[in-house]
């Protein structure tokens, strides 16, 4: 009869955590039809006709549009890479403005460090957005009101719990079970505002991947390197890098020299293998005692 609010602890604590459960349900099938929503309706009208680097974002993201860019940079020997794996100025500065962003902050950098530079710049958000204009980004707008759904779902369940926390220990009762389910409660609600608050890579929208789909048909279709296809640059380094990611870089060394470590790793070794269009000098490495000159550009090394 004394029972706060007419339930029983052990009730309670069996409603709380039915409540946890149903939250946790709602919030993945609100997730999982706002991301339909998302990738609007693709009426299959033509867009206009997508460059390599527009290509390379809807495939990967912004860190895709900055490997490709780099890409084409070094093919053309605007950028050389050298022993150390660090990517430096080499030829005249580009007039695309990715290729500016690029090639200003290339200062011995590696691919790493010029994505983190590059990658909030105004020339990205820009490109970002005119993706976005053309229906080829999924809506950031339903994903976030999805996050934010959730997140007042999941504050709500706490904010009751704590009341029924504060209400048992005002009346002297066992909470201990409570006490865990309330930290639990606090631990989801931090972990959906923490999602709340990232804005991560954009999505292709059904359109995107229409679009993305039609270009990777076109490049492993019978068309002849750098004619163009749907409007993109078929072959080509960038081509490659923008729709495959380093992998697809036609020179093996300098695709291992411009991939990323999978961690935060540091500079590559004195010893490292020296990347270069063709070979390495005489021999197909630099050793530690004959590096191959201070770098490896797109055209070879040597000097």
């Amino acid at each position: 009869m004394d029972d706060p609010w007419g339930i029983s602890g052990p009730d309670f604590v069996v409603l709380y955590i039915a409540l946890l459960g149903a939250v946790l349900l709602i919030r993945r099938v609100v997730s999982g039809v706002a991301s339909r929503r998302a990738q609007r309706v693709d009426d299959g009208r033509p867009v206009a006709p997508p460059t390599v680097y527009q290509l390379a974002f809807l495939a990967g993201g912004p860190d895709r549009a900055v490997d490709a860019a780099i890409a084409a940079l070094v093919d053309r020997g605007q950028l050389r890479v050298n022993s150390y794996k660090q990517v430096s100025q080499a030829g005249a500065r580009p007039s695309e403005p990715l290729e500016q962003a690029v090639y200003d902050v290339a200062q011995l950098k590696t691919t790493a460090a010029i994505r983190a530079r590059v990658r909030g710049s105004a020339v990205m958000r820009a490109l970002e957005t005119g993706l976005d204009q053309q229906g080829l980004l999924a809506s950031a707008a339903a994903e976030r009101q999805a996050r934010t759904f959730g997140l007042f779902l999941q504050l709500a369940v706490l904010a009751l719990g704590l009341v029924r926390l504060v209400n048992g220990l005002s009346l002297g009762r066992p909470v201990g079970v409570l006490v865990f389910l309330v930290l639990l409660a606090a631990v989801l609600a931090i972990v959906a505002a923490v999602r709340r608050s990232k804005t991560g890579a954009r999505r292709p929208s059904a359109a995107g991947h229409r679009v993305l789909g039609q270009a990777r048909a076109a490049a492993s279709g019978p068309v002849p390197a750098g004619m163009l296809a749907g409007g993109a640059l078929l072959g080509g380094a960038a081509a490659a890098v923008a729709l495959g990611g380093w992998a697809m870089y036609p020179d093996e060394e300098l695709s291992a020299a411009l991939t990323p470590p999978m961690g935060s790793g540091g500079g590559g070794s004195s010893g490292s293998s020296c990347s270069s269009g063709s070979s390495c000098s005489s021999s197909s490495s630099c050793s530690s005692g004959s590096s191959c000159g201070s770098s490896c550009g797109g055209g070879g090394c040597g000097g």
